[in-house]
């Protein structure tokens, strides 16, 4: 038990939401009390208050899901994606001798470029919005898996072959288990980059969710409602990352980065 408050008192972090209440606070007051009206710029309440409407209504809990939907199922299709690349980039001169040079001509590309590209291939469809995603979030796994499987020591692999260890138990025994601590931070910063992708992809690309929210509360010049998009937009984020990591710690207790990270 005391080790549960410990975590706890740990993880809150007392000075930091400090300063964002006195943030809050002096923006709320110069809002107020400014000379020159910033029509479009609400203050802290009037956001509050737009959120909470659009909560009541059900309006911003159903985008909230599509989004959800899209980045969770773009980034597992990205992370088993990534994974199985970047083992093979790592582990066969081949695949790196005829594919290395596509993939790093492919991976500094922008991923809000590659929207026109989906639209004209699937449409404004939740296909598209997926595609792009798994563009996005595809590279960091791939960075990440490679990066772990050079750090294997050498030593490992020729006790492998010592033992005549056949090419799964090679993989099940040794390049797995040395892979997936790096693999599986990789996988933690492409959940971000999905859910960022989705709410762009979302405004030009699929006209759904909370992307599309802020769009529409833009155009129909609802300022409070379009910046409570983003409030949710953003606790969405840390959610879904403290979920994560919360299920890749009980599931890999002994993985000491997921812990740091």
């Amino acid at each position: 038990m005391r080790s549960m408050l410990s975590r706890a008192a740990a993880a809150f972090n007392a000075p930091a939401l400090a300063t964002a209440v006195a943030l809050l606070g002096l923006w709320e007051v110069g809002v107020r009390t400014a000379t020159t009206r910033f029509e479009f710029l609400p203050a802290p309440s009037e956001i509050g208050e737009a959120l909470y409407g659009a909560i009541r209504s059900g309006q911003i809990i159903g985008d909230s899901m599509h989004t959800v939907a899209c980045a969770v199922a773009g980034w597992i299709v990205a992370s088993a994606l990534g994974a199985a690349i970047g083992l093979a980039l790592a582990f066969s001169p081949m695949v790196r001798r005829f594919f290395g040079t596509s993939l790093e001509l492919l991976r500094p590309l922008p991923a809000v470029a590659f929207v026109p590209v989906a639209v004209l291939l699937f449409g404004f469809t939740v296909t598209t919005e997926i595609t792009v995603i798994v563009f996005a979030s595809v590279w960091p796994v791939i960075v990440n898996t490679v990066a772990g499987a050079k750090a294997i020591h050498p030593r490992l692999l020729d006790t492998a072959a010592t033992l005549h260890l056949s090419r799964m138990q090679r993989l099940g025994k040794i390049v797995l288990p040395a892979v997936l601590p790096s693999a599986m931070v990789g996988a933690r910063v492409a959940l971000g980059l999905a859910l960022v992708v989705a709410v762009i992809a979302e405004m030009v690309g699929n006209p759904a969710g909370l992307g599309w929210g802020v769009v529409t509360a833009q155009e129909a010049l609802q300022p409070g409602l379009m910046f409570g998009y983003l409030v949710a937009t953003g606790a969405l984020g840390v959610l879904l990352n403290a979920c994560l990591r919360a299920s890749f710690a009980r599931l890999f207790p002994g993985i000491r980065e997921l812990a740091q990270s």
